[in-house]
């Protein structure tokens, strides 16, 4: 319950740090930088407490197997979808209407 009261002010401080900075106009140049480099530390993180974690090393061939399915299927859903759309709405392979 601590953690998600943390996440969640952490949250509130960094919206109520970039509302302020929006209002006055300011633009940040390294923010971009500091994005990635937050996203990169994160992951690292992530990857440390999953790789730390015995159970789901243990599971990972099954949880891995199931993740390509879904993947593989989601992916294959899509581009049906897609297909039957532009069939529907007669649109040729290169975007142009018939």
């Amino acid at each position: 319950m601590i953690l998600i009261i943390l996440y969640l002010s952490i949250t509130l401080i960094g919206y109520a740090i970039g509302t302020n900075i929006r209002k006055k106009g300011k633009k940040i140049g390294s923010i971009g930088r500091v994005q990635m480099i937050s996203i990169i530390i994160l992951i690292f993180i992530m990857g440390s407490r999953i790789g730390a974690d015995k159970k789901v090393i243990s599971g990972l061939a099954s949880t891995g197997a199931e993740a390509v399915i879904l993947t593989v299927f989601a992916a294959a859903g899509s581009l049906a979808a897609v297909f039957v759309a532009r069939r529907f709405m007669g649109i040729d392979r290169k975007g142009v209407r018939q």
